[in-house]
Order: C-alpha cells, then structure tokens, then sequence
C-alpha cells in the first residue's frame, strides 16, 4: 500500500490554502553562475523537516531539480529529493515550491506542496 503523507504549509491563511492548491506551469529554474536561485535555501529549510521522519541518524538528502514554476505572482522550482546516504539512492518527497517575485521576499515560502511516498 502506498504511503503518503500530503503537506501543505503556507504563510497565506488556511482559508486561502483550502480553495488555492497551486498548480504552477513548468518552466527552465532561474540559474545565476551556475547556481539555481533559492536551492541552498530550500535545502535548508526541508532537510531537518524530512529527517524528523528518520528512525537513524547521518542520512542525507540529494535534491534534483525537475523545472522551474510560475503560479500567478509566485514563481518557485519542482524538486525530486532522493536518500543518498549508504549507498541509497531512493526516492523520498517530491516538493513544489514557491515565492513570491517581490524582492523582500525571495526564497520565503509562499506555498509548499511536499509529497512524500513510499
């Protein structure tokens, strides 16, 4: 039996989150110098929420960028996050997620959509 768990965290209000579960058109992710904008930030924020699930320690995380988003005024990146840890390389989340374009708030989740099956 497949086993999900569905999150969805935002800052907007739950009554908002409850009639807009966004569904952002895919596009190339915003890179500068070979860096894609906002990653190292996502990865931040995500690893120690994934590793709460963990029953050991010292596991660690790969996060695949899959494309880039837009979502009316939001923009955001689709991840693929795989276990990488003894010599695992297994599917954990899928992760949708977006911010908005303003710059006082890049990187700062508007919406996540965290899938994590198994």
């Amino acid at each position: 039996m497949k086993r999900a768990l569905s999150v969805l965290l935002s800052i907007v209000p739950l009554t908002t989150i409850a009639a807009t579960i966004p569904d952002g058109k895919t596009e190339k992710p915003f890179v500068i110098d070979g860096e894609v904008i906002c990653l190292k930030e996502i990865q931040k924020q995500i690893t120690p929420y994934l590793k709460s699930f963990e029953e050991e320690s010292g596991v660690k995380y790969k996060y695949n960028v899959k494309s880039g988003l837009s979502y009316k005024d939001t923009v955001g990146l689709r991840l693929q996050i795989n276990r990488v840890d003894s010599g695992l390389d297994m599917r954990v989340a899928d992760l949708d997620y977006y911010w908005l374009q303003e710059r006082g708030s890049l990187c700062q989740p508007t919406y996540m959509v965290v899938d994590r099956s198994q």
